[in-house]
Parts: C-alpha cells; structure tokens; sequence
C-alpha cells in the first residue's frame, strides 16, 4: 500500500505542478520538492525494507504535511467562496477534486508511513 501510496502521491504532485501551480512561490516550490523527496523516501525505504526514519523523513515529511494543509485550506476557500456565489466552473470543480484529492492523498500516505515506521521501532 506504500508504494502504491507513493506513486500515487507522485502523479498527483506532477499534475498539480503542471495544471494549476502557475506562480512559483517559494512556499509552493518547497512543498512540491518536499512531497517528491519525501515519497521518494518511502519508496527507497520499501525496496531496502527499512522504515527507521532519520532527520530527512522528518523534515521533508512534515512540510508535506504542511504544505498539503495549505492547499486543502486554499481549496475550502474556494470552494466557500463558490457556494456564497453560487456559481462554480469547470476549472474551479477540476482544481477542488484535485486538491482535495492531493492533499488527503498526502496525509494518509504521511499517516501510512509514519506508523510503519513506528512498527519497525517496536519490532527492534
């Protein structure tokens, strides 16, 4: 479920990227290249079979942490936004089902890999 869970997280951060990251913010930047390295960890971690994490997993994993609060946070304002007008577009619906999709995408995978990790630490 890991691996899968970092593919899936992969994809969904180079579509994001691709379709709707238009400004480079440091803010987004960042958290694009952490949600990358961070999967990227999990995935070396599953072909190595060791999930100890070190100071990386930590800091790579909470900014995606972070940086996916952020877009699930900028995607319920729209989404508010659209129900006090009552009006949402097609770009707007396809920008809420992919950020909501991506930023849960990315905390169950924090989620997921974390309690593996926490299983390898009581194995020991």
């Amino acid at each position: 479920m890991l691996q899968r869970l970092s593919y899936f997280n992969l994809i969904f951060t180079i579509i994001y990227l691709l379709v709707y990251l238009k400004d480079g913010t440091v803010n987004s930047t960042l958290g694009i290249l952490a949600i990358i390295i961070f999967n990227w960890l999990a995935l070396r971690s599953f072909q190595l079979e060791n999930y100890k994490w070190k100071i990386w997993h930590y800091l790579a994993g909470l900014w995606s942490l972070y940086y996916a609060g952020f877009v699930l946070y900028g995607a319920f304002n729209i989404l508010l936004s659209s129900i006090e007008y009552e009006f949402i577009s097609s770009d707007t619906r396809m920008l809420l089902i992919l950020s909501f999709v991506f930023g849960i995408g990315v905390i169950v995978h924090f989620g997921v890999y974390f309690f593996r990790n926490l299983h390898s630490l009581s194995a020991r």
